[in-house]
């Protein structure tokens, strides 16, 4: 029931407001947002729990009383679908402001933090869209019509030589962070849940930053929807800049940045922390859906952008089982938290070197820690195949290759999977049980007979390899 609760936002509505808020220019924004039925996903979550419960929902509407309804209200799978209502309804109404506002020619400098205001408080952001419409907006047109579809382009795209520059603006904003944080951990002596203070903006700005680095990287690769790629950065350079300095600005207050809703601020803080979260983990699931439709000619490099980023919006999806309360936080009074990164045992106990994992529960930053880089590993281990295949022969082989990919691909989502079921089940990474152990000796032997078959060649001579062409290859 939590996990429902949470995904009815960030799987039922979140897609849409971040084209919404981010791409509102884009044609295929536009195109989605067109359709009233954007709403369905989320309501798909009311019908789910809202129909077995219609015997006690409809006297209740029928006769409202205050003792009814606290009464009704105390039952999670009520809540649940309330939710799913009040979010239907700003989803509806946001689309009705962004329609609008397009038809106005309102600015998407004044239309996207209105879109942003409708997720937190509608009944603040649509009065004030009302005043600003008459002030800054012109009369509408007769009928929203869509741009034509720009379709494919008879002449190939140009291939994009530069990397994404507010991707590597914030990989050297990132980079000072890290600076910022060893020097902390150096002369700062404070310590917050168990760790010097410092060390979560340390190891944040160093995985933010090798994210950055690496996806700027990537989208020189494809060869179709530049513009699409050029926005997905942007998205992902944006979160991530909030993400770091929020937790930047945490520390330097001596406050944690994740989970904590002690005071006002606090809980501000972390409400934007989740809201960037999934407005970043569906820009990725956007990202590899156009990769999904890239074509290429080296099949091997363009299946493991794509299996990447496959492993990545499932390391992502790890984070979103971390964000609800457990019994004892719910019974706090005043609410202090609300989720944890540890199972089984309260967040800040015996930790790591380093990472700081949790050395005597389960701990859920292992999986994540594992999907999220799957987009860097799967790509640059494709990149490995293609720079031996020279000395070795049998990697000329294409489908060799492709196969291999498949492998390290399959064998590192296994991985994954292994490491949230370790998790979830309040196991600490280093202390495995019988059934982890044989689970994991499962994963390998099945990787090794995949190798194997894998590095079969095809019957027919593969000859020495051409040199690399820039307009043909993606690595």
């Amino acid at each position: 029931m939590k996990l429902a609760f949470v995904l009815v936002f960030f799987v039922g509505a979140s897609p849409f407001w971040t084209l919404m808020i981010f791409a509102p220019k884009w044609w295929w924004t536009k195109r989605i947002v067109s359709s009233p039925w954007i709403v369905a996903p989320t309501l798909v979550f009311w019908f789910a729990f809202a129909i077995p419960r219609l015997g006690e929902l409809l006297p209740a509407v029928a006769k409202p009383t205050l003792a009814g309804w606290q009464d009704l209200v105390t039952d999670p799978a009520v809540l649940t679908f309330f939710w799913a209502q009040i979010i239907a309804w700003d989803l509806f109404v946001g689309r009705w402001m962004y329609r609008d506002g397009l038809a106005r020619g309102m600015r998407p400098a004044v239309m996207s933090p209105l879109v942003l205001l409708t997720i937190m408080l509608s009944p603040i952001s649509v009065p004030l869209y009302l005043v600003l419409r008459k002030v800054l907006g012109r009369e509408p047109h007769e009928e929203l019509v869509l741009p034509a579809n720009p379709g494919p382009k008879l002449a190939p795209e140009p291939v994009r030589s530069g990397w994404h520059r507010q991707l590597v603006w914030f990989a050297a904003f990132a980079a000072v962070v890290e600076v910022v944080s060893l020097i902390g951990l150096v002369f700062d002596d404070r310590i917050l849940v168990g760790a010097p203070i410092w060390a979560k903006p340390a190891k944040f700005a160093l995985s933010f930053g090798l994210y950055a680095l690496m996806l700027a990287w990537m989208l020189t690769l494809p060869r179709r929807r530049l513009r699409q790629g050029v926005i997905i950065g942007n998205i992902t350079a944006i979160v991530c800049f909030i993400e770091l300095a929020i937790v930047v600005l945490q520390t330097v207050r001596g406050h944690r940045s994740h989970f904590n809703i002690a005071t006002a601020f606090d809980l501000m803080m972390w409400a934007i922390m989740a809201a960037s979260i999934g407005v970043l983990f569906a820009a990725n699931v956007v990202g590899a859906v156009m990769l999904m439709r890239e074509r290429h000619a080296d099949r091997p490099a363009l299946w493991a952008l794509r299996l990447g980023s496959v492993i990545s919006v499932a390391g992502m999806a790890v984070a979103f089982l971390m964000v609800t309360s457990s019994a004892e936080q719910r019974a706090q009074r005043p609410r202090m938290l609300i989720g944890a990164h540890s199972v089984g045992v309260p967040d800040g106990g015996q930790g790591m070197a380093v990472t700081g994992w949790n050395t005597t529960g389960g701990d859920l930053r292992v999986p994540h820690f594992v999907g999220i880089h799957g987009l860097q590993l799967v790509p640059l281990f494709a990149l490995g195949l293609g720079l031996l295949m020279t000395r070795v022969p049998r990697l000329r082989d294409e489908l060799v290759r492709l196969r291999l990919v498949w492998t390290f691909a399959s064998a590192y989502l296994g991985l994954l999977a292994l490491a949230t079921w370790q998790a979830l089940r309040g196991q600490a990474l280093l202390k495995p049980d019988a059934l982890t152990i044989g689970a994991l000796g499962v994963l390998v032997a099945g990787t090794v007979v995949a190798v194997v078959w894998a590095l079969r060649t095809s019957k027919k001579p593969v000859p020495p390899p051409a040199p690399p062409v820039r307009e043909e290859a993606l690595v």
